[in-house]
């Protein structure tokens, strides 16, 4: 691998930045409306959109949103705020360069591996796939990295 001064970690670190965006507004909006009904406002949003929300991606959505309640939304946007600040740490980390960013990368990436093919075993998707196949690369690029470059 060709490391031009790190190049590949900037794109890391966007990335885990705007995972970082993605899950604070999903947690903010999960605690701050706790009795929503998410089905229906993922069916009007996907209309809004010019998706046919009878489509049959849609609907495996809406019925898993059917079936959390609402005291469960208040635990998945707390979730959502910890993990955005897991993500925000990580990208943090490795926009600055720290060694301590490369490895908190490495190590929450790898530990979400298990879910990962447990999620790929139940149904296979290209977009699982694909997830599972840019955190190996990403993990991969980071031990080469940090073997590479020795601590101080």
């Amino acid at each position: 691998m060709v490391d031009r001064r790190g190049r590949l970690l900037w794109w890391i670190a966007a990335e885990r930045a705007f995972r970082a965006l993605v899950l604070l507004a999903i947690g903010i909006v999960l605690v701050t409306h706790p009795h929503a009904n998410w089905a229906s406002e993922i069916s009007r949003l996907s209309q809004h959109l010019g998706l046919d929300p009878k489509e049959n991606w849609i609907q495996r959505i809406l019925a898993k949103l059917s079936k959390i309640h609402a005291n469960q939304d208040v635990v998945f946007g707390v979730v959502a705020l910890a993990y955005a600040v897991l993500e925000a740490a990580e990208a943090y980390g490795l926009f600055k360069r720290r060694r301590w960013g490369e490895w908190l990368t490495v190590v929450a990436t790898s530990l979400l591996f298990v879910p990962e093919v447990w999620e790929l075993t139940k149904s296979a998707s290209f977009l699982k796939v694909g997830a599972l196949l840019v955190n190996a690369v990403v993990v991969a690029y980071l031990v080469w990295r940090l073997r590479r470059k020795q601590p101080a």
